[in-house]
């Protein structure tokens, strides 16, 4: 291979000048009330808390002779955050961080406000941080005694490990547990709810959630947490269709079925109303809504032939994860790679392969009118979507699996493969994603699926077109 010639670069002589100065930004810094004053603000909310562990043990007691250890999800919400918080966290017994959240700014007030060196007090709003972590009664045993000795002198040293805990009670606006609302606020559940009963009333006699636990470290404290939400679900009525757990990204979930009286519950009553709102085992309860793609309505601006090829040969270097192409068209024939184990193109008739035919079309051709050259290797495709079940030429994400699952299993099977399959087309190294999940666009915390497209392109070396 030949190298073309490039001609030299010359530099003049190396001269030494003074290193440029800035002039340092009078950032602002959040100004957090006293010790005592903290006292006053948050010994109430502890003592609430204190006596929310006794309810719950008084609860779960009720029903064997053993006493029962309640664990809760405890909320530390903090005016900015704390590097490192986690890690203090997890050195007491009963503690087990399990997410951070970005919290809602609130206006500055006399304990928390926003600070200039030279301006002093500014209107700025306060951002804050969620830190949620489960713990037990001893747990919160520990908290009060560390918080008591902080009040007594906030100087004094804590354990080896606990330090960023007197950081974190000069910062501590609120200490509470996971509630209902919480559960469902970001996850437009209540609105869907409420756009259902409208549209449809009832005439539909169930509806589907994607209930997502809390992952917790322990596999055993996985399959419990599984178990006893399960019950919940059934004892209501539902039923568990799915369900998946991802370790590397710490998604737990079930994909359920509930009637829609759960429904009219909630709009009625609240998000208290039902069990599984009120499960401490449950971080998210989101609505289920596969989404689905119509058939282009637009008439095409040019028409354009194209002959029909030979087999294209190679080793593919895109997947495409989308519906169904129609293999025979004369810009696809011998262009693709279809890789469809779950056998849904046994049920896809040729009238509903709209989406995945023009995505196909699309990465192998670009725009038709431009006339450059195709792809020269083969386009993978796995199937993702079906035909809509109520909607003649509708297609739909499958509607019975949860999405962060399938495309985990999809993905998988392209560089890994699965059970005793070798990699499905480990040269891939582009994956086309044109669908999504509205409902999971939580502004708090990334959705499983970013999770998940985040987690496996370095390791995979892939690019995720989405």
């Amino acid at each position: 291979m030949t190298v073309e010639r490039r001609p030299l670069l010359a530099f003049g002589p190396a001269e030494v000048v003074a290193r440029p100065t800035q002039t340092p930004r009078d950032l602002p810094r959040l100004s957090r009330p006293g010790a005592g004053r903290q006292g006053e603000r948050l010994t109430p909310q502890f003592k609430d808390l204190a006596a929310a562990f006794e309810a719950e043990r008084a609860r779960l007691s009720a029903d064997t002779p053993e006493e029962i250890d309640p664990a809760l999800v405890v909320v530390f919400d903090l005016a900015g955050s704390v590097k490192d918080f986690r890690n203090a966290i997890n050195r007491i017994d009963g503690l087990e961080f399990l997410s951070e959240l970005l919290g809602d700014q609130s206006d500055p007030d006399d304990d928390f406000h926003m600070r200039e060196r030279e301006a002093g007090r500014t209107d700025k709003r306060v951002t804050h941080s969620l830190y949620l972590v489960m713990s037990n009664t001893k747990a919160i045993d520990e908290l009060l005694r560390l918080f008591a000795q902080w009040q007594a002198d906030p100087s004094a040293s804590f354990e080896h490990g606990l330090g960023k805990f007197k950081t974190a009670f000069q910062q501590l606006t609120a200490i509470r547990r996971w509630g209902a609302e919480d559960r469902i606020r970001e996850t437009g559940l209540r609105e869907r709810w409420e756009e259902t009963l409208s549209m449809v009333g009832q005439s539909v006699s169930t509806v589907l959630v994607e209930v997502e636990l809390w992952h917790r470290r322990d596999a055993a404290q996985r399959a419990a947490a599984e178990a006893h939400v399960e019950e919940v679900i059934t004892s209501s009525a539902g039923r568990v269709l799915d369900r998946s757990q991802i370790g590397e990204i710490e998604y737990h979930a079930l994909l359920a079925e509930l009637p829609i009286q759960q429904v009219q519950s909630v709009l009625t009553n609240g998000a208290s109303a039902i069990r599984l709102l009120t499960t401490d085992d449950v971080m998210f309860v989101s609505p289920f809504t596969p989404m689905s793609v119509a058939p282009g309505t637009l008439e095409p601006v040019a028409q354009t032939q194209l002959a029909r090829s030979d087999r294209i040969e190679g080793k593919p270097r895109i997947a495409l994860l989308d519906g169904l192409p129609f293999t025979n068209h004369d810009a696809l024939q011998g262009r693709l790679s279809i890789d469809d184990p779950d056998e849904i193109g046994e049920n896809y008739p040729v009238a509903a392969r709209h989406h995945g035919t023009a995505m196909a079309s699309l990465i192998i051709h670009g725009d038709l009118t431009d006339g450059g050259p195709p792809l020269d290797r083969p386009l993978y495709v796995r199937p993702i979507l079906q035909p809509h079940e109520f909607m003649p030429g509708h297609e739909q994400v499958v509607p019975n699996r949860l999405l962060t699952d399938v495309l985990h299993r999809a993905i998988r099977r392209i560089v890994k493969g699965e059970g005793n399959q070798p990699a499905a087309a480990p040269s891939v190294r582009v994956v086309n994603l044109s669908i999504g999940a509205q409902t999971r666009a939580l502004t708090r915390r990334m959705s499983p699926v970013g999770r998940l497209l985040d987690w496996l392109a370095p390791p995979y070396n892939l690019l995720f077109v989405v």
